[in-house]
């Protein structure tokens, strides 16, 4: 059979604050059907999922049990890898964002942006949910609580690393326009322009200093690196990228 080429499929990556759910089945499943029938078309396929494991919240369950947040994690990532496998599923790579190579090409990449002036440090202050990890303004709230999980905030300001998100709307405006198939369905790409893009992209926070459990930051170890850059991370560390430009072996 004639070589397609390249192709590239990943998951969401799991996170570990606690045991996975039947959505993460589900989605890893839908997942390895595409990747088996990419296959059988003959494409070169590269399949990766994994498990993303820091933050406040896996701070706080391994602190509850009396162990470190590691152990909590090991623990953890082995329940999905091992569901993942039960279920036969034909992943090439199992991403852990505790991964050695991982976190050290984290550190890269925030470094990277900094110096080119696209991470600048500021405070963080609003209404925080801690088992979201989000900051919420008084109007995102619904009924006074975390829109997303309900739960009750409560008023928080830290120090924090921004990533100028705002900065790259236009051009993000332009290459959609140009190729309207790189987001689909088109549905979420409307969703994609009209909610976030059209109102005006707001600058990350891309630090955090109120836990320990995450990659330090290598110029202000105070500061960890927080999700977005972390964990959002693995689908090009993953397969081989490298900030310093040593990119040979990506996928």
């Amino acid at each position: 059979m004639q070589n397609k080429g390249p192709y590239y499929i990943t998951t969401a990556i799991a996170y570990t604050s606690g045991k996975p759910h039947i959505g993460n089945s589900y989605e890893i499943v839908m997942a390895d059907a595409i990747a088996r029938h990419k296959r059988q078309q003959g494409f070169e396929v590269f399949f990766q999922t994994g498990t993303d494991e820091h933050g406040q919240k896996v701070e706080e369950k391994a602190g509850a049990e009396g162990i470190s947040p590691k152990e909590f994690v090991d623990r953890i990532a082995g329940i999905i890898r091992g569901i993942c496998d039960s279920l036969n599923v034909s992943y090439d790579k199992f991403i852990r964002t505790t991964d050695a190579d991982h976190e050290v090409q984290i550190q890269k990449i925030f470094k990277k942006m900094y110096d080119k002036g696209d991470i600048y440090k500021g405070a963080y202050e609003g209404l925080y949910c801690t088992p979201c990890e989000s900051f919420w303004t008084e109007s995102q709230l619904v009924d006074g609580k975390c829109p997303d999980c309900g739960r009750e905030v409560k008023p928080a300001k830290e120090e924090a690393y921004f990533f100028k998100m705002s900065k790259y709307a236009d051009r993000l405006m332009k290459y959609y326009d140009e190729h309207p198939e790189f987001i689909q369905p088109v549905s979420r790409k409307n969703e994609m322009v009209n909610n976030f893009l059209k109102p005006g992209l707001q600058d990350l926070c891309v630090s955090r200093t109120s836990f320990k459990w995450g990659i330090p930051v290598t110029f202000d170890e105070k500061h960890v690196v927080y999700v977005w850059l972390d964990a959002l991370s693995n689908y090009i560390t993953g397969i081989g990228y490298d900030a310093d430009g040593n990119s040979s072996d990506l996928y």
